[in-house]
């Protein structure tokens, strides 16, 4: 399991609960783990955020198919503070390019949409929660795993009746820990998830002996390995 939080504050319940011990001491992205759980604090902003997930992929060892999970405030246009909310789609607002979370887990959890802004907002115009990392952290975790494990979670921290200027560093750790609970079933959910993707990987071919014996183009390699990759599902090992 890989976490992405931006803010010191936003880790803190999350390093207490899954008893997350400091394993590197670089001053720019922190990172935290225990057997299972790997958890770094990128700074804000989603080019520290696309960073800081690149780093955890890389220190974690760069493995296939691993939950990535996003955790953090977010502001909303109507919802109540302290509300949990997973990304059902993730919007940077400066490029306007979006990206669609798979939501094929099944929680009672409330989902929305997410707009990732270059600077606090203050407005909340779209009935939408903002952040300042989803757009950042997504594409690149989803480079390293697979879409259906890499999710953002946004506990609400202000509205237009409460503004961001009312938060403070211990009102910020108290939202993401009166949410612990719903954060651990969703990364419950995410391992479970992985294990399945893991179990049904297809085998991995060595292309070496065909590639000696016969000449294929490019496209021709990538069309042999998706061959051998559906053999490899239909036969089941055989």
């Amino acid at each position: 399991m890989r976490l992405v939080t931006a803010l010191t504050p936003e880790a803190a319940s999350l390093i207490e609960h899954y008893r997350l011990e400091k394993v590197d001491s670089s001053p720019m992205f922190p990172l935290y783990r225990n057997e299972t759980i790997y958890l770094v604090i990128s700074g804000i902003g989603k080019t520290l955020a696309a960073a800081a997930t690149a780093y955890l992929h890389t220190k974690s060892g760069e493995l296939p198919n691993q939950p990535f999970l996003n955790i953090g405030i977010a502001g909303h246009q109507r919802a109540i503070t302290g509300t949990p909310l997973v990304a059902s789609r993730i919007t940077d607002q400066s490029s306007d390019k979006t990206w669609y979370p798979s939501q094929i887990i099944r929680d009672s959890m409330e989902r929305s949409p997410l707009i990732t802004v270059e600077t606090v907002e203050r407005i909340y115009k779209e009935d939408a929660a903002y952040d300042m990392e989803a757009a950042g952290f997504y594409p690149v975790a989803w480079r390293a795993s697979t879409a259906e494990l890499v999710q953002s979670l946004k506990v609400i921290s202000d509205h237009p009746d409460e503004p961001v200027a009312g938060l403070d560093l211990q009102r910020i750790q108290d939202l993401i820990g009166n949410c612990i609970d719903e954060i651990h079933s969703l990364v419950n959910a995410l391992q479970g998830l992985a294990g399945i993707v893991a179990s049904t990987n297809p085998k991995s071919y060595s292309l070496e002996p065909f590639f000696e014996r016969w000449h294929f183009s490019v496209t021709q390699r990538h069309r042999l390995r998706r061959v051998l990759e559906r053999w490899a599902v239909l036969g089941k090992g055989e």
